[in-house]
């Protein structure tokens, strides 16, 4: 895939506790002609528990999945999730970023969007917009779209389906990206449309961008504990609810197309290979399969040569590197890759190595939340690659500072607003016995 896109910065508030607006660059300085991005590929985000960490991944999450998916906003799911996840005192969600694509010439975009709560919580799109320039951050910036409130209040694209994409999405605007049906009307067409090629290098920025959580932070037990109350106060058949509670609950299994099944089989040779540097004895990846009519339902089977396991009762760290392969994969070659605590349950050691390759040797940008300080000390080299983020919602950047090194100016209590003044002592109230 090689290199496409790189993200700038972004900025965002609104999203669970984090109320202000947090800015966070990656790269930091003017973008022109010799734009190169190899010295800010990594960004390791570091705080303490409740800081935010996973906040600004989840606004990534939901903006990405908004821009790609049509339905996003009507999914009861997603409705479900995005009503608790948006802050309950903005009630909204403000999101903003930079991100350059390469696919011909090097365009910078600003894309902004603001996802509101009305007063049944349900979620609307209350803003969305996107600018570019071309070549140079000096160019004067040209508004590609602005809509407001379910209108457009500017649209700028050739116009022969400008009024096309104006009657296309009258109604729409407030539970849709216009980015994306822009996008697809134009992908509709069988035409070159000037203008056009602006708004199809934007929705392959978002293509690009792909997101990892662990699995306890999709919010997965919540979405069933909730769609469960509701099966019951409508009073469903037992048989039903089981069966729909039943299918969102995560498995082993994977659903493969029969025509996907060749290159199915080409990526689990490639995770092979991945997880065999961690576990030399791994002798080979079986996949278990049964049919589905057009589809192949796949479970894998670790293979160690006298036994197997399946890989639902492998380590928790061997399943953690198995989920997070496709992440790594997709950052390697060239796609924007935010990885929520890609440090859990990972050897220190190992872990270093991994992120050392994306130092050198990947195509994509990695970005990542982690508790471990062993990474700082492979990326402090790099520019704009540690950023920690305080208790007060506050983003603070890793400047180098004498001999330092920025793992012992995070231990010490070093780093603006991140103290860590708790002593061993003071859990002597927290396990000790009441008197």
């Amino acid at each position: 895939m090689g290199r496409l896109v790189y993200m700038l910065n972004m900025s965002l508030s609104g999203i669970k506790n984090i109320e202000k607006e947090i800015s966070i660059d990656f790269y930091g300085k003017k973008v022109d002609k010799k734009f190169d991005p190899d010295k800010n590929r990594i960004k390791a985000i570091y705080g303490e528990n409740g800081s935010g960490k996973t906040a600004i991944i989840s606004a990534v999450d939901i903006v990405k999945n908004f821009v790609i998916d049509e339905n996003y906003l009507r999914d009861n799911k997603s409705r479900t999730l995005l009503a608790e996840l948006v802050n309950k005192k903005t009630r909204r969600l403000v999101f903003r970023c930079e991100f350059v694509t390469l696919v011909e010439f090097i365009y910078i975009y600003e894309y902004e969007v603001v996802l509101s709560l009305d007063e049944n919580e349900e979620v609307y799109v209350s803003y969305e917009s996107l600018k570019y320039r071309k070549n140079n951050s000096k160019n004067s910036q040209t508004v590609a779209f602005v809509s407001k409130n379910g209108e457009f209040t500017e649209l700028n694209i050739e116009e022969g389906i400008k009024g096309v994409i104006i009657d296309k999405t009258k109604n729409l605007l407030q539970k849709q990206s216009a980015l994306y049906m822009i996008f697809s009307l134009i992908a509709q067409t069988n035409k070159v449309i000037k203008g056009g090629m602006v708004f199809v290098y934007a929705e392959i920025f978002f293509l690009l961008v792909h997101i990892y959580f662990d699995k306890e932070d999709r919010h997965i037990t919540y979405y069933q504990r909730k769609r469960l109350n509701e099966l019951k106060q409508n009073q469903l058949p037992s048989e039903s609810i089981i069966d729909e509670v039943s299918q969102s609950i995560p498995t082993n299994e994977k659903r493969v197309r029969v025509e996907d099944y060749e290159k199915y089989l080409k990526k689990i040779e490639g995770l092979e290979r991945f997880i065999r540097l961690f576990k030399p004895k791994l002798n080979k990846i079986d996949i278990d399969k049964t049919d589905d009519k057009e589809f192949y339902v796949c479970k894998m089977i670790m293979n160690y040569g006298t036994y197997t396991v399946d890989k639902e009762f492998e380590s928790t760290g061997i399943k953690h590197l198995i989920d997070m392969y496709d992440a790594l994969k997709l950052a390697s070659l060239g796609a924007v890759v935010f990885i929520d605590e890609m440090d859990a349950n990972i050897n220190d050691i190992l872990l270093n190595k991994i992120i050392e390759y994306f130092k050198l040797y990947s195509d994509g940008q990695l970005i990542f939340t982690a508790h471990n300080t062993d990474p700082m000390i492979v990326v402090k080299d790099n520019s704009k690659s540690i950023d920690f983020l305080t208790n007060d919602n506050k983003i603070v950047s890793w400047v180098k500072n004498g001999h330092y090194s920025p793992d012992n100016c995070y231990r010490n209590g070093m780093i603006e607003s991140m103290p860590f003044n708790i002593d061993a002592s003071d859990f002597i109230s927290a396990f000790g016995e009441e008197k």
